[in-house]
């Protein structure tokens, strides 16, 4: 958490913090060392992983730092994109606008999500300047996430990533770690950044970037402003060779036998009786967006060692989603006037006019608007009394989602009065309607979203006991979300896509200690201790314990154990209707026989409606991770860090229509023969045949995962008198394990090195970087690798077996073409390499992890004045 006044570090200072961020840079040291003279105050340094103020924790946690000209060097466009990347989090739960589309199920329009140690986007906690932000209104299937995308990169002073369970410092979220996000402050000057990038292929994949940055000071404040405007150009399958894996279709039945349509000639299935559809291409690898945004820091010193502090962040993303056509499955009167000549010959055959049924395409792909608005505002105050500092600040933040369903989302009421008064022509793919016809059936659908969370906080720090470093803190907080899709795509009414509505709220209010402990002359130990308490579902207890044994003055050894909580998503406990449909297996040895009566005796097995809600009586899911680990400087030039890490995550709230069941069989959920009768709570409905026909159920804690493995980070600097320093580095994540126990009466799932499930999600073993950068004089430069190890085929997979692995090059060139102005060239996949085949994903590859951008460009020229 950086929430401190201005401070210069020392020489030895900046020096440790270097080792422990993997990244020193000599000429940094020598200008903070300088400024140091000149500075009386001294500010007290909080990282990431600790509250602890003014407290050496060199190696104490496993902590990563990026800047801003880290993700810039690499070619990196937006927060999102760097994420995806980042070995610790290349795995299940990350997902970015890339190879999303314009479903009702999934990924939002427009928004990206970041999950460690593919826990879950929900399990991994995002901040911005050490404190908590608004979660999007919306959610990624049954998710909660952060929207990275409401971050501009280019605000960024840097990256802050604790790879390790923080719910004991932070509360709920954080059971596989911390993403902070630390943005300017304290700048002085003004200055002017803009960039054109592009690919190399012939495709239009423009995008334009222009940002601002001024920093004001007093001699008693400084206010820093960043506005930020952002633009890119969508990229569609259509635009690569790309491998379509499947291709769907479309048919007319007349008489009881299918027929192709004319359209489609030769490309036909099924022994010529239908034709092949390619919805595929009509999807888009990554949608076109804009962007404008502005953040605002400001310090204002009011003297005798106190300071007052103010954040502002304000964010408007807007672009569209894509996906293919909407299918539709209608019937026309065989003498309706729209029936081709060829379909009344077929159908005149047998001597009578009969209904003809058509399965096929609206002539229009699907396209969502969305536009998302984050507002965060935050005002404090911090000082000294005494040997103790403390801190107090209030904050607000509101995220604002609107979608609108602007091309192909047809009514289904609007498309049967159109095909009953014969303005509609369902044949030859919908293409001879006139587009006044077309527009008449479409449906707007808004669905609007809203998040809001209020927060007060405070924290004391200083050291009891003459050597002991201590904190203790409270926090209050409330939260407020709100889904509200049309009612007309709440019913079902539209082809192609579905919605359910959600709203809640909550407060919550917690209390911290956090402590170091020096053991011995060389071992201390670090506990924190948190207890959050919620109004919906009660209370939680975290501890935390490190131990950190400095064996040597270059290498460290750590090690902790943690527990962690997440609380359930506001969705998950206000959840609205979500209809399906489901069945069960009867007979002699079923689990779920007892709900069989007469039709499901004869049959084998039953199918009924399911409806799905929210649950209010969801507990918090629990966690355990330990990390054991070490941080080496071989010598002054050469670092290495590595640490095993392992995570139990337990009680994961899930969608479980078998827990009602087993209720309804044992009698603690009601059996009723008329739904109303359930008076709303979950249970079931039977027939007078005894045969289960509607089903009452929703979330509940019943899922379970495990999972270990081993990240490394190596770093060497070369200095040489002639050719310029070097530093290079390698670092990676080797996953060893990976479970996952969908309900208690279901076997566990061994999912590492695979795709799985529908959305083919892809949990790798083995992600590394790889790189080196130079500079001499005016010149810098970097090349850099990225590795994705090889992969099982999906679940869906026909003839692939495995996915290759995949090795990207990323490179830049930068000069600086006096002391205030600069140019920086960066090129990602350099050698513009394809993404390996998968079988099992219907666009050819797994879009989870791999991408088919190819080789793409930016040009970025910055000037200080």
């Amino acid at each position: 958490m950086s929430q401190h006044k201005k401070m210069k570090l020392s020489k030895i200072g900046l020096a440790t913090l270097c080792a422990l961020f993997g990244a020193s840079q000599a000429h940094a040291q020598q200008a903070e060392a300088t400024e140091q003279n000149n500075e009386a105050n001294i500010e007290k340094i909080e990282v990431t992983g600790s509250r602890l103020k003014g407290v050496d924790m060199e190696g104490a946690n496993p902590l990563q730092i990026f800047s801003r000209d880290d993700l810039a060097k690499k070619g990196y466009d937006s927060v999102s994109a760097f994420l995806r990347d980042l070995p610790q989090a290349s795995s299940a739960g990350t997902f970015t606008e890339n190879g999303g589309v314009a479903g009702n199920d999934g990924t939002p329009a427009g928004a990206a999500g970041v999950s460690l140690r593919g826990l879950g986007s929900s399990s991994t906690l995002v901040l911005v300047n050490g404190r908590r932000v608004a979660v999007d209104s919306f959610t990624n299937g049954f998710d909660s996430f952060v929207n990275v995308n409401a971050i501009p990169m280019s605000a960024l002073e840097r990256v802050e990533i604790l790879t390790d369970g923080a719910s004991s410092v932070y509360g709920s979220d954080a059971i596989a770690g911390v993403i902070n996000f630390i943005l300017r402050k304290d700048y002085e000057g003004q200055e002017l950044t803009a960039s054109y990038g592009d690919d190399t292929a012939s495709s239009d994949f423009r995008k334009y970037n222009l940002t601002y940055t001024g920093g004001f000071s007093t001699d008693n404040s400084n206010t820093t402003v960043v506005v930020d405007y952002f633009d890119k150009d969508a990229l569609f399958n259509a635009d690569r060779p790309i491998d379509v894996t499947f291709k769907s279709s479309t048919r007319v039945t007349i008489d009881g036998s299918d027929y192709a349509e004319p359209w489609c000639g030769t490309a036909t299935s099924n022994g010529g009786t239908r034709c092949q559809y390619d919805y595929v291409n009509e999807r888009a690898i990554q949608p076109d967006s804009k962007s404008v945004g502005a953040t605002l820091n400001h310090i204002y010193r009011l003297g005798n060692d106190r300071e007052f502090f103010a954040e502002a962040m304000l964010q408007q993303n807007t672009g569209s989603a894509y996906d293919s056509a909407a299918a539709f499955d209608v019937r026309v009167a065989g003498n309706s006037a729209s029936v081709p000549q060829w379909a009344a010959d077929l159908d005149a055959e047998d001597g009578e006019i009969n209904q003809i049924r058509i399965r096929s395409r609206f002539p229009e792909r699907r396209i969502q608007d969305y536009d998302s608005q984050s507002y965060r505002l935050l005002a404090g105050l911090r000082g000294e009394m005494g040997d103790w500092s403390w801190e107090t600040a209030a904050s607000y933040g509101k995220t604002d989602n609107e979608i609108t369903h602007v091309q192909g989302y047809m009514g289904r009421d609007k498309v049967a009065d159109a095909l009953a008064n014969g303005s509609f022509n369902p044949f030859n793919l919908g293409r001879d309607n006139s587009a006044s016809v077309i527009a008449g059936l479409r449906e707007i659908a808004p669905r609007i979203g809203e998040s809001d969370v209020y927060s007060v906080d405070f924290n004391f720090s200083g050291t009891l006991f003459e050597d002991i470093s201590a904190v203790f803190g409270g926090e209050f907080r409330g939260e407020e979300i709100s889904d509200n899709p049309a009612e007309v795509a709440q019913s079902g009414g539209i082809f192609a896509l579905g919605a359910s509505d959600a709203a809640a709220d909550r407060t919550q209010y917690a209390l911290y200690s956090e402590f170091n402990i020096p053991l011995t002359e060389k071992l201390d130990a670090i506990a924190a201790l948190r207890y959050d308490h919620y109004s919906d579902f009660g209370g939680a207890v975290n501890p935390k314990l490190s131990l950190r044994y400095r064996a040597t003055e270059d290498l460290i050894l750590r090690s902790s154990w943690s527990t962690g909580f997440r609380a359930p998503s506001l969705s998950q406990l206000g959840a609205g209707t979500s209809l399906t449909a489901n069945y069960i297996d009867c007979g002699s040895g079923q689990p779920f026989d007892a709900l069989c009566g007469d039709f499901g005796a004869t049959a084998g097995e039953l199918e009924f409606d399911q409806e799905t809600l929210g649950n209010k009586n969801l507990d918090a899911e629990s966690s355990e991770a330990i990390n054991i680990g070490a941080s080496w400087n071989l010598t002054d030039d050469l670092q290495l860090t590595i640490d095993y890490w392992h995570y139990t995550h337990e009680d994961i709230v899930d969608v479980d229509a078998n827990t009602t069941l087993r209720a309804c069989i044992a009698g603690s959920a009601p059996v009723v023969d008329d739904e109303a009768d359930l008076n709303g709570e979950f249970g079931c409905v039977v027939d007078a045949g005894n045969d289960l026909t509607f089903l009452r159920t929703g979330f509940f804690n019943v899922g379970s995962q495990e999972t270990d493995g081993v990240d490394f980070k190596l770093n060497y600097k070369l200095a040489t008198s002639n050719a310029g320093d070097f530093k290079f580095t390698i670092a990676g994540t080797r996953t060893l394990s990976y479970e996952r126990q969908i309900t208690a009466d279901s076997p566990a799932e061994d999912l590492l090195g695979k795709l799985s499930g529908a959305a083919e999600i892809a949990r790798p073993e083995f992600v590394a970087d790889a790189g080196t950068e130079w500079r001499l004089e005016n010149w810098n430069a970097s090349l850099g690798a990225h590795y994705i190890s090889s992969l099982g085929d999906g679940d869906f997979k026909f003839d692939n077996e495995t996915v290759d692995s995949w090795l990207t090059y990323n490179a830049s060139l930068g000069y600086d073409i006096s002391d205030n102005q600069s140019l920086l060239l960066s090129i990602r996949n350099l050698t513009d390499k394809e993404p390996p085949y998968a079988s099992s994903p219907t666009n050819g590859y797994a879009s989870s992890v791999h991408d088919w951008l190819g080789r793409h460009w930016t040009l970025r020229y910055s000037v200080k004045f």
